[in-house]
């Protein structure tokens, strides 16, 4: 049976690795291991959902990297506004101890812990961010969003990334449906990062 990151699975045997990338001219390392997302390297989308994220955050306020996996996204955006409180769940345990000690590695402070959705999440937040995970089905993305609308205060952000292969344009026009103001605000290589505010 083919195990997926998408799932809370404490059989996989560990394969622990360390990556380094470099996002906007900054050096990071990512413990990696079996059953995450994109172990090998920061996945295109999420290095270009970084970039925007950069581009468009104030600075201050409460962020939730919604499945966070290893936890570059977070810890990018911690690094590069230390008065924001970053918040990285992600449904699978091995991943949250791994956004936890990548947090540690690249020395900043975030706070990590599993929730299957926002099953755990007991706030609301100025801005989420979520690369989501397609295989779990387009009806269990779509209530990914609805949480996100639930969860994010009045006027808050969210942004995601999402390929049009995998459904961009079905998936924006849902968003436009949930949100008062939804717009794609970058696209390359077939990858749509969208932009919501409540």
């Amino acid at each position: 049976m083919v195990k997926h990151y998408f799932t809370n699975d404490s059989n996989l045997s560990d394969e622990l690795n360390i990556i380094k990338e470099e996002i906007n001219g900054i050096s990071y390392r990512f413990y990696t291991d079996s059953g995450v997302f994109s172990k090998s390297r920061v996945d295109f989308g999420s290095v270009l959902l970084i970039k925007v994220l950069i581009e468009h955050l104030d600075g201050e306020g409460t962020f939730l990297d919604l499945g966070s996996g290893y936890g570059p996204i977070g810890i990018v955006v911690k690094r590069n506004f230390p008065k924001i409180t970053v918040h990285q769940t992600d449904i699978n345990e091995k991943a949250v101890i791994l956004a936890s000690k990548n947090s540690e590695l690249n020395k900043v402070t975030t706070k990590c812990y599993q929730s299957d959705g926002f099953s755990n999440i007991k706030e609301a937040f100025d801005v989420i961010s979520l690369n989501p995970p397609i295989r779990i089905g387009k009806q269990g993305v779509f209530a990914l969003y609805d949480g996100v609308y639930n969860n994010l205060k009045e006027g808050g952000k969210c942004f995601i990334v999402i390929r049009k292969q995998q459904g961009a344009l079905s998936h924006l026009e849902y968003l436009k449906k949930l949100f008062k103001t939804t717009e794609v605000v970058r696209k390359s290589k077939g990858y749509y990062v969208i932009f919501m505010q409540k």
